[in-house]
């Protein structure tokens, strides 16, 4: 007993509720238009994020309690992430506390979500009565659809509607003038945009609708690697490097894009070098964002 006593003493000391910066580190995979970065980036501390690691028993549900009261003392947080993916399972209390938090989200109005709990782990919820309830809890089954649906709350809140969109060059600032370069096709769902080892001739910019960025690997399985929304371009890595497409680009909606080949661009280059100059700057931020945030997400896999 005394064993017992004092393992539970030392494993509650251990750090297996951590929380995780939300925005310029923790962020989906979705690519979006330059000004929605931007202000994700904003509302970064209106979502908690926490990452549950272990055995989860009645020391560490009190910590997560604990520091979820002590975070909403100050500014109300309307997103709350709990990412179970590394729970090996829980006891008794610690599914109380759940309970517990369940209560206090309905109470704050604050949205729960909790992502990647085993069958095991949601199995024992279930069973003490945390469940999904519309608006106030759900689950989903990664924490990059946790972050994507707190992205997506925030970006129709009352804090976003309304504000001047602005923020780093968008497309809309250029569209009018490359009309005469640019070709407006429209894609059903299911189409593909581009094909994997594809030669780089194009650059699209997403005007409407959804696209996802997928690839076969070497076992012939299909990948999803990450979601488009409009107001993104597609392909300007491969333009540049010269080398074959690396994935595939599908249509996951219907959605039009804006094809801008090589030849219209060293046409343009030839007629209008102005403007062609702000296409490649544009490009070229573009890029460098893309570059950062890859990286912070990399960072992450150390973390």
């Amino acid at each position: 007993m005394l064993a017992l006593a004092l393992f539970a003493i030392n494993y509650s000391r251990i750090e297996l509720v951590r929380e995780v910066p939300f925005g310029s580190t923790h962020r989906s995979n979705v690519d979006r238009p330059a000004s929605e970065r931007l202000a994700l980036e904003t509302l970064a501390d209106r979502v908690q994020i926490l990452r549950v690691s272990g055995f989860v028993f009645f020391g560490t549900a009190s910590g997560l309690l604990e520091r979820i009261r002590k975070r909403a003392e100050g500014r109300p947080i309307p997103f709350l992430l709990v990412d179970l993916r590394r729970v090996t399972g829980m006891d008794s209390s610690a599914v109380l506390s759940f309970r517990k938090l369940v209560q206090f989200a309905e109470g704050d109005r604050v949205q729960l979500i909790f992502s990647g709990a085993s069958q095991r782990v949601l199995g024992q919820l279930r069973r003490g009565g945390v469940a999904a309830s519309a608006g106030v809890v759900s689950f989903v089954p990664d924490l990059d659809q946790g972050l994507e649906a707190c992205e997506d709350g925030l970006l129709v809140s009352d804090e976003w509607i309304g504000r001047e969109r602005g923020g780093g060059q968008s497309m809309g600032e250029l569209r009018d003038r490359l009309g005469a370069y640019v070709e407006r096709v429209s894609l059903p769902e299911g189409a593909v945009l581009i094909h994997q080892e594809q030669p780089p001739d194009d650059v699209f910019v997403l005007e409407s609708g959804r696209l996802k960025v997928e690839m076969t690997t070497p076992e012939g399985e299909r990948l999803r690697l990450r979601s488009m929304r409009a107001g993104v371009v597609v392909g300007e890595v491969a333009l540049y490097t010269g080398v074959p497409r690396t994935a595939d680009v599908v249509a996951e909606t219907p959605s039009v894009v804006l094809r801008l080949s090589q030849a219209s661009i060293d046409r343009m280059e030839a007629a209008d070098p102005e403007l062609a100059v702000e296409l490649h700057r544009w490009l070229a931020t573009t890029l460098a964002e893309r570059l950062r945030y890859t990286l912070n997400a990399f960072d992450t896999l150390f973390d």
